[in-house]
């Protein structure tokens, strides 16, 4: 292909994926990323029109302009990362390296000094590639199979930039701003098709994984609490009791004290603040592999693989401290939630989960009879049997 049909595909490409992303952006939330990757689409679609237009320019501009917008395109391209992954990030990240950019373009102009133009502009451009690719290879992309795409294609495209500069210096061909119709120009042109390719279908592909995870782990979740919810605690129990060998594991089964009088005395907005910062304290107690749950309305349950039977009953015993001593906004001082709770410790051989489930309630009920806000442990699976 020539030089300008090159242009053209380049930026006929750079153009779908700014409107098909702008148009995602209006449909969706968040949308910050997806506006992000348009305006990267687009600032890199104006570059190369600033390139292939470069001959005609002033001699400023064309110092200035065509890789301006191209540092300005892959710093929105670092900016949609970073949102992606829930770093802090600002437009001031995005400007940044571009403002570096015609600092030393501006110095380069006033020397008639293109090549150091030139190597500025080839250098943040890779120092953005590889800190994109740093975010793509952080822990909120592991196990996402898009995110290895766009890692591979900014690879890929540092490695591109890096023979460019070389090439740019030893060859001794910056003479000054303005495109050069050779076969090198070719190649980079078709290794740009080869990136916005890669990186617009693997962002649209990450974007809609991300989504797909967070609908599991929704599905898993209470709504309110963030804790899991019964049927992802039952398919853990589940879990635990087919293994082989099995460990000895343990269960706490607890409720809030009279929790009913919370809803009744200060609203049900009150109630779910309650709730809210119970599973808050009790989540911040637990190791990480532990499963908390919310069962429905006030009843909790936590999962405790692999743990003696002191430490499963110090563990309920710490909760049910922790609940006691939280003070709440909506209520006086004095006011306090309690917890009874009732514990099973074992490796819950030759039982199902349905009776394990109903040992250790009845363990919980019968520190409710005892008098309330206290830990009772299961000794035999003969306390399942009503008493």
């Amino acid at each position: 292909m020539d030089l300008s049909t090159l242009f053209s595909a380049n930026v006929l490409l750079l153009s779908i994926f700014a409107i098909c992303f702008l148009a995602i952006s209006l449909q969706t939330r968040p949308r910050t990323h997806w506006l992000s990757w348009a305006a990267a689409n687009a600032l890199l679609a104006l570059a190369l029109i600033g390139f292939a237009v470069s001959n005609w320019l002033p001699p400023l501009a064309a110092y200035l302009l065509p890789n301006t917008l191209l540092l300005l395109g892959f710093g929105f391209h670092w900016h949609a990362a970073r949102l992606l992954a829930h770093m802090p990030s600002k437009i001031s990240n995005v400007a940044a390296p571009a403002f570096a950019y015609v600092l030393a373009a501006s110095c380069a102009y006033l020397l008639s000094n293109y090549a150091l133009a030139y190597l500025a502009a080839n250098v943040v451009f890779m120092v953005l590639s590889v800190a994109t690719i740093t975010i793509y290879a952080s822990k909120p992309f592991r196990g996402l199979i898009s995110s290895i795409g766009l890692i591979l294609a900014f690879v890929f495209l540092a490695a591109e930039g890096t023979l460019r500069t070389v090439h740019g210096l030893v060859s001794g061909a910056l003479q000054g701003p303005g495109m050069i119709d050779d076969m090198i120009v070719d190649i980079h042109l078709m290794c740009a098709l080869v990136f916005i390719s890669v990186t617009g279908a693997f962002s649209l592909a990450l974007s809609f994984e991300l989504a797909a995870n967070r609908n599991r782990e929704d599905a898993r979740r209470d709504p309110l609490t963030g804790a899991f919810n019964r049927r992802e605690f039952q398919a853990r129990l589940e879990n635990l009791l087919k293994e082989t060998p099995k460990d000895d594991f343990g269960l706490v089964h607890f409720d809030l004290d009279h929790f009913k009088q919370v809803n009744d005395r200060f609203g049900h907005i009150a109630g779910d603040e309650a709730l809210v910062r119970v599973c808050s304290e009790v989540k911040a107690h637990l190791r990480q592999h532990d499963c908390f749950a919310r069962l429905g309305g006030e009843e909790f349950a936590v999962l405790l693989p692999s743990i003696s039977r002191e430490n499963a009953y110090r563990v309920a015993e710490r909760l049910r401290e922790r609940i006691a001593g939280l003070r709440f906004e909506f209520a006086p001082e004095e006011f306090n939630l309690t917890a009874s709770a009732g514990v099973y410790h074992g490796n819950g051989s030759k039982l199902p989960s349905t009776e394990l489930l109903k040992t250790v309630d009845q363990s919980l009920y019968r520190s409710k009879r005892t008098g309330r806000n206290r830990v009772s442990v299961v000794d035999t699976v003969s306390d399942a049997a009503p008493s």
